[in-house]
């Protein structure tokens, strides 16, 4: 058996349990203050970490313009406001932007509009039911197949 430096007290048996209550009020103290103090370090990190990815997402992505957007920009801002011409043979030419709308202005209030495709007149759309009394001109029932139209030979 081991020995050791100081004696081990040995209670009576006959004492028996400490039956006493616990004190509730400074256990109820430290869970309460516990829980508090874990929402102020869950809340103050969370605030951290959005202020320093808000400040990484501005440096590295809002903030810096790249050389090559802003060639783009220019050679678009360039585009809409000079004249060019848009193939070798010299058959197109680019206007302006700002001409381009003062013509199309003129020519809309001269009514000379240009749409790309013939004029047509609309359909008239036809009723999906039939109109009463169709039954008896002879008229197909709803959802049968219509009949073939004689051909002339």
């Amino acid at each position: 058996m081991h020995e050791y430096e100081h004696k081990l007290p040995h209670h009576d048996a006959t004492e028996g349990f400490d039956d006493t209550e616990p004190e509730a009020a400074p256990i109820w103290a430290f869970t309460v203050g516990s829980v508090l103090v874990l929402v102020l370090v869950i809340w103050s990190l969370q605030q951290y970490f959005e202020k320093v990815w808000n400040d990484a997402v501005y440096e590295n992505v809002l903030a810096p313009t790249s050389q090559q957007l802003e060639g783009v920009r220019n050679r678009d801002e360039w585009a809409l406001t000079h004249y060019q011409y848009q193939e070798p043979t010299k058959k197109q030419v680019r206007i302006p932007i700002d001409r381009a709308e003062e013509l199309f202005l003129q020519e809309s209030a001269a009514g000379k509009t240009f749409y790309p495709a013939k004029p047509t007149v609309p359909k008239k759309e036809e009723p999906d039911t039939p109109a009463p009394g169709a039954a008896a001109t002879g008229a197909a029932a709803p959802g049968a197949t219509p009949a073939a139209p004689a051909t002339k030979k």
